[in-house]
Formats: structure tokens, C-alpha cells, sequence
């Protein structure tokens, strides 16, 4: 049995931690989010950028006879680092990563990335914190199973004098 395809959430964490990756990756440490934030420990010198799925709020379905909404995603950034300031620092790389996805279009979205919050988390250890939360949008598709048979792969036409 092959095992299950990655979900629509899935897929679109994979993309949005690629992107990061590839324009900060050489910077930053970019990771998910640990499943244990609590025993987290910062090992790069300058800092980390943290992806997590925030939440998706679903509009009003689109169709009689099958479920089609639009899903509004919120991916948070938990940023980390060990400055506040200067170009080494986590003010800095807030406008840097905003400037990295404003305007992206992640795959399966039909709107591209836009930021709907940033804010101060707070300072402990030597370690500034902060969260930067962006939305997208993306369809959401009830699954139907197959209630008519077997799908038509094949017609063959003949034309009739």
C-alpha cells in the first residue's frame, strides 16, 4: 500500500518552507516549528525562523450539489534570534522576510501572500522573539465518491451517413 499523499496544508508548508529556505537558508536556521517548543534550544549563532500552520477560516459554499469554499490560511513565522537590532538582527530580518512573501503565489492558491500580523512575543535568555503571520487563500473541495460506475477513459465516434 503506498502511503497517503501530503494534505493541501501539507503541501503549502512544504513550499512556504522551501521558498525560506532557499532565500534565507544560508543566513538562518529555517525549520518547522518544534513539536516540543519547550525543550527548543537556538543553536545557530544568529537566529531562526520557525514555520507553523496558524489556522484557515472557510467562506460560504459555492455550489448546490457538492461543498466549494474558499479557504483563508494563516501560516505564522516564529522568529528567533539572538539581536534586536542592526543587520544582523530580528527587526531587520522581519522586513526581510516580508519583502521574501509579499506577492508570492504558493501552489494550489488562488491569492498570493500577504501579511496580516506581526508582533512582539517577547525577550528571554538573550533571545528576542517575534511572530509574523501571513494569509493566503486556496479552495476547499468535498471529496466525492464515485456514485455513478466506472469513469468513461475512451469513446469512440462514428460518423453516421
Amino acid at each position: 500500500m503506498n502511503p497517503p499523499a501530503n494534505t493541501q496544508t501539507e503541501h503549502l508548508m512544504d513550499a512556504m518552507l522551501a521558498r525560506l529556505q532557499a532565500d534565507f537558508g544560508d543566513q538562518l536556521m529555517v525549520e518547522r516549528f518544534p513539536e516540543n517548543p519547550q525543550q527548543y534550544r537556538l543553536n545557530h549563532p544568529r537566529g531562526a525562523v520557525l514555520l507553523a500552520y496558524g489556522k484557515s477560516t472557510f467562506g460560504h459554499t459555492q455550489s448546490t450539489d457538492a461543498t466549494v469554499q474558499a479557504r483563508h490560511l494563516v501560516l505564522r513565522l516564529t522568529l528567533i534570534f539572538r539581536q534586536l537590532n542592526g543587520q544582523d538582527g530580528v527587526i531587520s530580518h522581519l522586513d526581510r522576510l516580508r519583502a521574501c512573501l509579499i506577492g508570492w503565489y504558493p501552489p494550489n492558491t488562488d491569492q498570493a501572500c500577504h501579511p496580516v500580523s506581526e508582533q512582539f512575543i517577547g525577550h528571554a535568555n538573550g533571545l528576542w522573539q517575534y511572530a509574523q503571520d501571513y494569509a493566503t487563500r486556496a479552495t476547499q473541495l468535498q471529496t466525492m465518491p464515485d456514485q455513478h460506475g466506472p469513469v468513461l477513459k475512451r469513446a469512440d465516434f462514428k460518423e453516421h451517413p
